[in-house]
Order: structure tokens, then sequence, then C-alpha cells
């Protein structure tokens, strides 16, 4: 649950309130977000012909449909690996942002407010015609115009996914990385992060499912669900998969640990952690973790 601070007290005079984790700040809050050009589709496709909007730009919105909110390092970092300059990713960006492909969405917090944030990007309007207009999509929600308001926590919870999705792309062969999944088990229903699937150099596939948890209130009564759920689903039913909890920090993992092994899930959990995650000297094949006996040990998946 995001913290309710009085709007009358200005970030700065908040010095009371404790840093929090990047990804994982109850006290971050939007400050603008980017307005709806609301371009009729004939000027938009009339873009795409003229190749003023690329195949790059729609292949961007395609994953920001799906992926939800991302920021420019992580755009850059997916499609346009080979620039140099962070300022043309920007421009080429501030351009989609113009033509409504992308809606910009800024923010500062409470806690450390001198700091500087990242721009968060989501589906724009435009972005959501080409999508139904040009492939058939059906946006519900996810269209910009009608969405319902979405918490910094819950778009914080795809960020971080999106970061494991990057390194996971860059350090294995992911073969398969879904949303979402709906999983059921006799009477009871349980919808994680995601599911992915890496492939190992022999060939064998291995699944996991991921669960990512931010600081609200109810996440240690959820992953106390979810834990006695996957005890007895991948028991029963995918045995060959694992379960993969991604949280801020290792106070938190450890946390988290201790909950698994108290439903008799400790044996098939992994964890990762943003501050891992976000450590470039950290390599992904080395980052999953697990406790025994209340020590971290590093899983070596080279």
């Amino acid at each position: 649950m995001e913290n309710l601070v009085s709007p009358l007290i200005k970030p700065l005079q908040s010095a009371v309130v404790p840093d929090k984790p990047f990804m994982d700040d109850p006290y971050a809050f939007i400050t603008s977000m980017s307005e709806l050009p609301h371009n009729a589709y004939h000027y938009i496709s009339r873009k795409i012909d003229q190749n003023w909007i690329t195949d790059r730009d729609i292949e961007l919105i395609k994953f920001a449909y799906v992926h939800r909110y991302v920021t420019l390092s992580q755009i850059s970092r997916l499609f346009f690996p080979e620039v140099d300059r962070e300022r043309s990713v920007r421009l080429r960006i501030i351009r989609l942002v113009k033509y409504g492909l992308l809606r910009k969405v800024q923010w500062s917090s409470y806690s450390q407010p001198t700091k500087n944030r990242p721009s968060i990007y989501e589906l724009g309007d435009s972005g959501a015609d080409i999508l139904k207009y040009k492939f058939g999509l059906f946006l519900g929600q996810r269209d910009p115009r009608v969405s319902k308001p979405a918490s910094m926590l819950f778009r914080m919870k795809y960020i971080a996914s999106n970061v494991l999705y990057i390194n996971l792309r860059e350090s294995f062969d992911l073969v398969h990385f879904e949303f979402h999944p709906s999983i059921k088990l006799k009477e009871e229903h349980v919808v994680p992060t995601a599911k992915y699937i890496l492939r190992t150099p022999k060939g064998r596939e291995m699944p996991f499912y991921l669960i990512c948890h931010r600081e609200d209130e109810k996440w240690l009564k959820t992953i106390r669900f979810q834990a006695r759920f996957f005890k007895e689903y991948l028991t029963t039913q995918e045995k060959e998969a694992t379960l993969v909890i991604l949280v801020s920090s290792e106070d938190k993992a450890l946390l988290a640990s201790k909950i698994a092994e108290q439903e008799g899930a400790s044996k098939f959990t992994w964890f990762v952690t943003d501050k891992d995650l976000n450590d470039y000297t950290v390599n992904l094949r080395q980052g999953f973790f697990c406790y025994h006996n209340g020590e971290k040990k590093y899983y070596d998946l080279r």
C-alpha cells in the first residue's frame, strides 16, 4: 500500500521518511504524465507508410503492451543495443511520445526526494490504435484512454520483472516468457507474475514460475499462500519447475525463505534481488540463490 503523505508537505521537508529501494518505494508518487495527443488513426497510418514510424517502433509498442511499464535504459538495451549515445535513443522516444505511441510518466518520492528518477514509459493512445486497427488486438483496460489508475508499486513490479527479463535474455537461452499465467489446482487458483523457460546447452528446457513482490501491506500473507500452493503444485504437476521469488532486498529474501521453509516449499524455491539484478558486476548465471539452514548460497548456472 502506498503511503498517503499530506500533499501540503513538500518532499524536501520530509526528513523523517526512511530511504527506500528504487523499485520498492511506497513513498513514490507521480509528478506528471504526458498528454495523450488524440491523433486520428489515418494520420498515424500515414506516418507508418512514410516510414516515420518504423517496424522497430511498432515492435516497441507491442513490447509496451505486454510488459506494461519500461524505462529508457530498458528500451535502449532491448531495441537500440547498437546505439552508443543515450541522447539519440532519448530523441527517438520523445518523437514516439509526441506521436502518442508511448506515454511518459515522471515521478518522485518522499524518500530521497533530491534523487533523479528515471521516467517510465507505457502504451500511448496512438500505440493502442495501431495494435487495435493494424493487428486486431483487444486492449480492454490496457487502452490508456480507459485504463484504471495504477499505483507506483504496481508499476515497479513490472519494472523489476523487466530487469530480470532483460538479464535472462542476455545470460541464458530464454525460449519463453509469459506474464500472468493462470494456474489451477483443485479448488485453488494462483496467478504468478510470470512463467519463463530456459534451454540448457544440451537442449533441456527448465521451466520457472516468477513471483515478484513489492512493499505492500499483504505481501507476507500472499507469499505464504503462494508457497503453500506451489509446494503441492510442483510436487504433483510440474515436477521439473522451479519457483523464483523476486524481492528488493536480502532481508526480504530471508524473510520469504523462512515462510517457504515453514510451508515445505524451500527445496524448489530460488530467490533473486533487485540489488543483484541492477549490479552489472553480477552475472545472473550466479545471481540466483537459496538459503540452507539460514545460510545464503548462490547457484552456479554456468
